[in-house]
C-alpha cells in the first residue's frame, strides 16, 4: 500500500522508497510493489523547466537527457500507459533541504494527454533543439490545486511565427537527433533544399525560414523555404514515393495559413512525380520544383517557369 500521506505533507525521498520500491533517483519512479509512479518535479531545475500548475492541469515534463530527442518509452511509457496498467500518479516536489512534499494523486488527461516541447540541448546553443514531451495531469478527485509550486509556461493562445537561422540545418528535427545518421531521404531532402536556397539567392531572391508555434501548441514547427521574392512557401520531399509527397503537401497545406499575404505554395522534389500525384499538386495550385540533371530546376503549375 502506498503510504498516507495528504497533500502538503514531507518525506524523505529514501524513507518513501524504502516503503515503495522504484528508483530512488529521477523524474519518473514506477514501483513494484503497489500500483502506482511516483513523480518528482523539482522548480528552477533544467528537467523542469515546463513544469508547473495551469490552473486545471499541474504540466510535467517527460524525461531523457543528452542531445537525443525524448521518446514515448521507459519511465515516459510508463505515465503515457498508467491507466491501461491501473497505476495512480503520485505527484512530489523536491525541496533544497532532501525533504519531498506531496502534491496529491493524478491522471493523465484522457484528451490531451501530453504535447510535444522543443528542449535546449544542455551546455552546447549550437546544437538544435530536441523534441520533449509535457504531460497533462489532472488531479484525482480530493486532491487540491498544488500550492508553494511555480505556474506553467503558458500556452501560446496566438500563433507565433519567427524567422530561423539560416546557419542552422534545414530541418532540425528527427533527422538533426544527436547520434543519429541521416537517412538517404533525409540526406536529399538536404540536398535539395540547400541547392534550391542557393539558386535562388543567385537570382536575387530574398530567401528565409521560418518556425511556426500554432496557437495552444509548445513545439515550433519549421518551415523549408520560404522565397519573399516571389512569396512562396517551400516544402521539401527527399523522395517522390507517395508517402513522402503526401507528407510534403500536407505541410504546405498546413503551414501555408500562417503568413500573410497568403504565399504560393511549392513542393520540391528530387524529379518529377508520377503523373496522379502531379494531378493532385495541379488540382490544389501548388507548383512542382525539380531539378535536371545538369542541375537546372524546372516547374509545372500555375508559377512561371524559373530561369
Amino acid at each position: 500500500m502506498y503510504p498516507v500521506l495528504q497533500p502538503g505533507d514531507t518525506i524523505a525521498r529514501p524513507d518513501l522508497h524504502a516503503v515503495v520500491g522504484g528508483r530512488p533517483h529521477g523524474r519518473i519512479s514506477p514501483s513494484k510493489t503497489v500500483p502506482a509512479v511516483s513523480l518528482f518535479t523539482s522548480p528552477g531545475a533544467h528537467d523542469s523547466q515546463h513544469d508547473g500548475w495551469t490552473g486545471t492541469h499541474f504540466h510535467f515534463q517527460g524525461e531523457g537527457q543528452g542531445g537525443r530527442d525524448q521518446l514515448i518509452k521507459g519511465g515516459n511509457r510508463t505515465v503515457a500507459e498508467h491507466a491501461l496498467a491501473k497505476r495512480s500518479l503520485r505527484l512530489f516536489a523536491a525541496g533544497a533541504d532532501g525533504l519531498v512534499r506531496y502534491l496529491g494523486a493524478y491522471r493523465l488527461d484522457p484528451v490531451i494527454p501530453y504535447v510535444q516541447v522543443s528542449l535546449p540541448v544542455v551546455g552546447d546553443p549550437i546544437q538544435p533543439p530536441r523534441t520533449g514531451y509535457v504531460f497533462r495531469l489532472l488531479p484525482e478527485a480530493g486532491t487540491p490545486a498544488p500550492t508553494g509550486v511555480p505556474a506553467a509556461p503558458a500556452l501560446q493562445g496566438v500563433t507565433v511565427t519567427r524567422e530561423r537561422d539560416l546557419a542552422l540545418p534545414f530541418r532540425p528535427g528527427p533527422g538533426a537527433e544527436l547520434g543519429r545518421k541521416l537517412t538517404s531521404i533525409e540526406e536529399e531532402a538536404e540536398r535539395l533544399l540547400k541547392d534550391y536556397g542557393s539558386h535562388l539567392r543567385q537570382l536575387g531572391h530574398d530567401v528565409r525560414r521560418y518556425d511556426v508555434t500554432p496557437a495552444n501548441e509548445l513545439l515550433p514547427l519549421p518551415v523549408d523555404l520560404f522565397d519573399r521574392t516571389d512569396n512562396e512557401i517551400i516544402a521539401c520531399a527527399g523522395s517522390v514515393a507517395r508517402t513522402h509527397v503526401l507528407a510534403a503537401f500536407g505541410e504546405l497545406l498546413d503551414m501555408r495559413r500562417f503568413f500573410t499575404p497568403t504565399p504560393r505554395r511549392v513542393m520540391l522534389t528530387p524529379s518529377l512525380p508520377r503523373a496522379d500525384l502531379a494531378d493532385l499538386c495541379a488540382l490544389y495550385d501548388t507548383t512542382v520544383v525539380w531539378p535536371d540533371r545538369e542541375g537546372r530546376f524546372h516547374r509545372t503549375g500555375p508559377a512561371q517557369p524559373t530561369p
